[in-house]
């Protein structure tokens, strides 16, 4: 899997470069969907993807390895705003093994960053069968809980965010991600003293998951404890 610094980025350009036009033309398309959108593919289509199998077996040593291949490639359209391709790419890596989890969580991403919260955690979730005591993926997963919460604020939900996020954190304690997620419950808790501390924990880590616009939500609760963060959208 990419690098959490990668991922986040690619994952903010979707989800400030999507326009509703191009969510609806996704929608349209099963090739971008996650898993071919589970549709029912056509005689054609099925011949094609025989022929696609069947080159990559002449290609690669397995086919684990050429999903592997693909998925590297759809998380490099991904950075480069590609979004269509790069679903096209990781559908194709889960055509080839069904089984690779990577495919699953780069569904998750794209789909969570599209505010399809819902469908991204079924998709995480699949992924986290494979690997489960994966740090990152944990984050994630808690990360769409608490989207899901702040859509509609029920209990059950944020129970299942902090527990993926105490997962996560049990595997890697400098986990910056679920530290900063770990923030955010604190703050919908309205226990703002710890939503700044964790926030920092965060930040000193890695300041790239950071939301400012999460951060002047925290701000307008209560001052920054540490004079790091004002009233304005960028750190002093």
């Amino acid at each position: 899997m990419m690098k959490r610094i990668l991922m986040a980025a690619a994952i903010f350009f979707c989800a400030t470069t999507f326009s509703f036009a191009q969510e609806q033309a996704a929608e349209a398309n099963p090739i971008v969907l996650p898993m071919f959108g589970n549709k029912p593919k056509t005689e054609e289509q099925q011949k094609k993807d025989e022929k696609f199998l069947t080159s990559c077996d002449k290609s690669f040593a397995s086919r684990q390895e050429a999903s592997k291949f693909f998925v590297e490639r759809g998380w490099e359209y991904l950075n480069e705003g590609q979004v269509d391709t790069a679903m096209y790419r990781f559908n194709l890596a889960w055509l080839l093994n069904p089984d690779n989890k990577d495919t699953y969580w780069a569904f998750g991403l794209v789909t969570s960053a599209q505010g399809q919260n819902a469908q991204a955690i079924d998709l995480y979730e699949k992924a986290l069968h494979y690997d489960p005591k994966n740090s990152v993926l944990l984050s994630d997963l808690s990360s769409s809980y608490l989207n899901l919460y702040k859509e509609k604020s029920k209990r059950k939900t944020l129970k299942k965010a902090i527990r993926y996020i105490d997962q996560s954190l049990a595997v890697d304690s400098a986990n910056a991600f679920a530290l900063y997620n770990l923030s955010k419950v604190k703050f919908y808790q309205k226990k703002y003293a710890d939503a700044w501390d964790y926030l920092h924990k965060s930040r000193e880590i890695n300041m790239n998951q950071i939301d400012y616009a999460y951060i002047m939500e925290l701000v307008a609760q209560m001052p920054d404890p540490k004079g790091f963060f004002r009233s304005e959208t960028q750190p002093q």
